[in-house]
């Protein structure tokens, strides 16, 4: 073990970061093996007991008298107090002023409620951003808003859940995750259902990441082609949304001069459209610029740029403001024969609630975000708040371009850049913004996903090289058979989330609550009935998605 030492004498002194074990060997002096284990009560920190198992599993042949008189004495006040939140404290003048192991001095936690409740949001928001208009059109209007709130609560419930259970089982102030939880209170099986849980979001995200990059790379380069053309890209038509999917004719009583019917674009060069195809050729070209990121020992340098994602979002969410403007309002909630007739009630709901389980997820890293908190007294009311401005968020990206979509709402992508053509100015800027911030947050997913893999199976995160280079390959390899022959990031997202949010999210706090419960010899009938009926919801979710392929 390495210890970090101080001197009272000099308590702003550097503190040494590691010591000599072979003088251990050689037998220490009181000064080196008996260093103060806390700071004094005046240093306003609190002092905790330390476990002297280390000290006396060795030999030490050399020991004077003073050394084993102090030794005996920590041991007998460590035993009184074994507990680091006990509130019993050594007296002072047990406490010899000579040295001070730093490791042992508690931690207070330095971020404020501001900066916890941004990180949950900021983890929060992704890719379902973009696919929240097509998931409210698959609900239908009304249910898809309503869900989104059932959907947020639900999830907000079952965080809390995680953070209730962490805190339960955490009572030395050790760094546990919620699989720990898992192991500790229903076994082995339900830890590795966590793992693979955890693994099967980072590849879900990696998959939806490498399927919007190509996008967002093949239009760029579209954008880039027709400017490099002469081609007009500031006309007004330019800004019109379209419809991919199909050519729907316009509808004599509904007309606007600000909406176009056409499906595409321009007609691109036959070549170029041979060599720059979105699905055939763009995901096995990104290779050459994403595989060399995804192979360094240290995520490091792709961290600095976290602060992409939020200017992403806060563009996203103007530029919708600014088409909403533009578009208007347009919705019928009369006239079925309407190309906007909007349903209140849809069916296919079960895509909006896959998408919204992965949307706020975030139960995995939902105890690392608040370990740190200030206040923790105050984490269950930053988490309510996050959770309400990341509801609020998606509703209003869903919603805005929803109503102000002057197409058959049918014609709404996954991807609702997809509805507005590549020659447009600010989709453009939009698109790079969004290319460059994903192109740093997916070798973030990659490492994380490898950090866990490898670390399980090997006991190291960089076994060797050979090891990270055929992982890596073959993840990309799964990232290039979804983006070639199922680019569809609403369905993807609707899985994963399913799955993800059925096991982890739900069924697994669900069980740990009940556990611990009826451990305590508090677990009522109401409290199976409610919690049982919960994970019924996660599992109808799950089995919707399969029901939706038909």
């Amino acid at each position: 073990m390495s210890l970090s030492v101080n001197s009272v004498e000099d308590d702003q002194s550097p503190l040494l970061s590691s010591y000599n074990p072979s003088e251990v060997s050689r037998g220490p002096s009181p000064r080196q093996l008996l260093p103060v284990l806390d700071r004094r009560v005046s240093d306003g920190r609190q002092r905790q007991p330390v476990n002297y198992n280390s000290i006396s599993s060795n030999s030490y042949g050399s020991h004077d008298s003073e050394t084993s008189a102090v030794v005996s004495r920590y041991k007998y006040y460590t035993k009184l107090a074994p507990h680091s939140d006990s509130s019993f404290t050594m007296p002072d003048h047990v406490v010899p002023g000579l040295f001070i192991i730093t490791e042992i001095v508690k931690i207070q936690g330095s971020q404020s409620s501001i900066i916890t409740i941004f990180s949950l949001w900021n983890t929060m928001m992704g890719t379902s951003l973009l696919s929240m208009p097509w998931a409210i059109n698959q609900a239908g209007f009304t249910c898809g808003i309503l869900l989104l709130l059932a959907m947020a609560a639900l999830m907000l419930y079952t965080s809390y859940r995680i953070l209730h259970s962490v805190k339960c089982l955490n009572s030395s102030n050790e760094v546990i995750e919620f699989s720990d939880v898992c192991r500790e209170y229903l076994g082995r099986w339900a830890e590795v259902i966590a793992f693979v849980s955890s693994l099967l979001t980072l590849l879900g995200g990696m998959i939806v990441y490498w399927i919007l990059i190509s996008n967002f790379l093949y239009n760029i380069v579209t954008f880039i082609y027709h400017q490099s053309q002469g081609e007009d890209i500031s006309t007004s038509g330019s800004t019109d949304p379209i419809c991919p999917s199909r050519s729907p004719q316009p509808n004599p009583n509904h007309t606007s001069p600000n909406i176009s019917m056409v499906t595409g674009d321009h007609s691109h060069d036959a070549t170029f459209s041979r060599w720059w195809d979105e699905q055939k050729t763009v995901p096995i070209m990104l290779i050459a610029v994403v595989f060399p990121l995804i192979n360094f020992k240290s995520p490091t340098f792709f961290t600095k740029f976290n602060a992409l994602g939020t200017i992403s979002v806060t563009y996203l969410v103007c530029f919708a403001m600014k088409n909403a403007i533009s578009w208007g309002v347009h919705l019928d909630f009369h006239n079925t024969s309407s190309p906007v007739y909007v349903h209140e009630v849809k069916s296919t709901f079960p895509s909006l609630t896959g998408i919204s389980a992965l949307a706020y997820f975030v139960h995995n890293c939902v105890s690392a975000i608040t370990r740190l908190q200030k206040h923790p007294e105050n984490t269950v009311r930053d988490l309510i708040i996050a959770y309400v401005l990341v509801a609020l968020t998606y509703i209003y990206m869903g919603v805005i371009v929803y109503v102000s979509f002057g197409l058959d709402k049918d014609c709404l992508e996954d991807n609702f850049l997809n509805n507005l053509k590549d020659t447009n100015v600010m989709a453009f800027v939009a698109r790079i913004g969004l290319f460059f911030q994903m192109i740093c947050v997916f070798p973030l997913l990659v490492f994380i996903f490898r950090l866990q893999f490898m670390n399980s199976l090997f006991g190291s995160i960089w076994p060797s090289l050979t090891h990270v280079l055929l992982l890596n390959s073959a993840l990309i390899g799964v990232c290039i058979i979804f983006a070639v022959f199922l680019p569809h990031i609403g369905k993807i997202i609707g899985f994963v989330g399913a799955f993800c949010g059925f096991s982890y999210a739900i069924a697994l706090p669900c069980l740990v609550f009940m556990k611990i419960r009826h451990q305590a010899g508090t677990l009522t009938l109401p409290i199976i009935i409610f919690h049982s009926f919960l994970i019924l919801i996660g599992l109808g979710n799950f089995i919707g998605q399969f029901l939706l392929l038909g």
